[in-house]
């Protein structure tokens, strides 16, 4: 058996310190597909190579849109010339509650060929130390992570072209569910944890949508899916425990809050190259206006 972590990077220096040496914890080794980056995530990514000699595979991909699918297979393609008999999916902004490493690298290994493993996706809250813990989709939300690889398992776009928000398809069995509810761990979702980050990433997502597949929804379906990351009605927080970081300590101090996302270039962009109607519907909570104006920080839904 051969874990092998894929994950696709994109401007990921506030986090990629921590989550990329945190995931080898779990992992064998990893796919790190890097589109395009501008900032240290390449040098980043070198120097955890230089501590983690063999166990880092680097691959790349060039283009202007994030199409998903593509990039998905593209890096799963790579963790099969590596040797991979075994997959977990992880994104940068994720990292995996370090009590539990041991656990689910049982429970991949006891998978069957094809069949998928999911964990608690947990949204951790404007901080490090807690998350949503209330009647939202992001309570006991479970992602499917990790599958024992079968030749029908890969990403592809559905029938008409749309190609966001993977997860791997072609597996088979009912998938296994190692951890009972999110109270018990599972991935800790960074994204949440900063403001300014997390509505620039689904005011891209919009504009994403809208550009790349017009006509596909209506701006009131589009801006339904994405503002669920920011629905704060009846929000309840929970405290941490603390051997989900446990073992991690030092890594914590590579998390950065005070970088600009990538995602504001691109909003700016798409705001540039297509006029306003384009987006005419969608909340954007002003951000294209703000950094036409060049004061991006003032963020608030």
């Amino acid at each position: 058996m051969k874990i092998v972590g894929l994950m696709h990077v994109r401007n990921e220096e506030w986090v990629l310190g921590a989550a990329l040496p945190a995931a080898l914890m779990l992992l064998d080794e990893i796919v790190v597909l890097d589109h395009d980056s501008t900032d240290r995530t390449p040098a980043i990514i070198d120097a955890v190579d230089r501590d983690h000699p063999g166990r880092v595979h680097r691959a790349s991909w060039t283009g202007r849109h994030y199409n998903e699918a593509a990039i998905r297979q593209k890096t799963l393609e790579v963790g099969r010339e590596v040797g991979g008999t075994h997959f977990f999916w992880i994104d940068a902004d994720e990292i995996l509650c370090a009590h539990q490493i041991g656990t689910i690298r049982d429970a991949i290994a006891a998978l069957e060929p094809g069949q998928s493993l999911e964990l608690p996706w947990l949204a951790m809250w404007e901080s490090l130390d807690r998350y949503r813990h209330d009647t939202s989709v992001w309570t006991n939300n479970f992602k499917a992570f990790a599958f024992a690889d079968h030749p029908d398992v890969g990403y592809r776009p559905y029938g008409d072209g749309y190609d966001m928000h993977q997860t791997a398809r072609g597996t088979r069995h009912a998938p296994v569910r190692p951890v009972a509810d999110q109270t018990q761990g599972g991935v800790m979702h960074l994204q949440f944890a900063d403001r300014r980050r997390l509505l620039a990433k689904h005011a891209w997502y919009k504009m994403s949508e809208t550009v790349r597949f017009p006509g596909r929804k209506a701006a009131s379906e589009i801006d339904a899916m994405y503002n669920q990351a920011i629905d704060e009605r009846e929000i309840a927080l929970r405290a941490i425990d603390p051997a989900w970081w446990a073992g991690y300590e030092s890594l914590r101090t590579e998390i950065r809050f005070d970088q600009a996302p990538w995602h504001e270039d691109e909003i700016a962009r798409f705001w540039c190259e297509h006029a306003p109607e384009k987006f005419a519907g969608l909340e954007l909570w002003g951000i294209p206006q703000r950094l036409a104006s060049g004061n991006p920080m003032k963020v608030n839904a």
